[in-house]
């Protein structure tokens, strides 16, 4: 399961509050997780909350080419990294 909780992402330093985890309505077998950005850009105007795929979130992520890889791949590090529960 993942921690509700501030979370930071590998390639800014942009942090996000995940809400939980919630289910797509059309695929009950798709776990999603619920986020809010923690930013504000004008160049990302939109809706506050997010979605993503709990596999993609918890996904590792070689840094130079952004390609999900396998965890313990050299120099992969964690899509999201967890922070503090608040």
């Amino acid at each position: 399961m993942l921690t509700n909780g501030l979370y930071r992402h590998y390639k800014a330093d942009r942090y996000y509050l995940v809400l939980g985890l919630g289910h797509d309505a059309n695929d009950d077998a798709r776990t999603v997780v619920v986020y809010v950005p923690l930013y504000v850009s004008p160049d990302e105007p939109g809706p506050r909350l997010a979605v993503r795929t709990l596999t993609d979130f918890t996904a590792w992520v070689d840094p130079a080419t952004r390609d999900t890889v396998p965890e313990g791949t050299p120099g992969a590090v964690r899509r999201f990294t967890y922070v503090s529960d608040s």
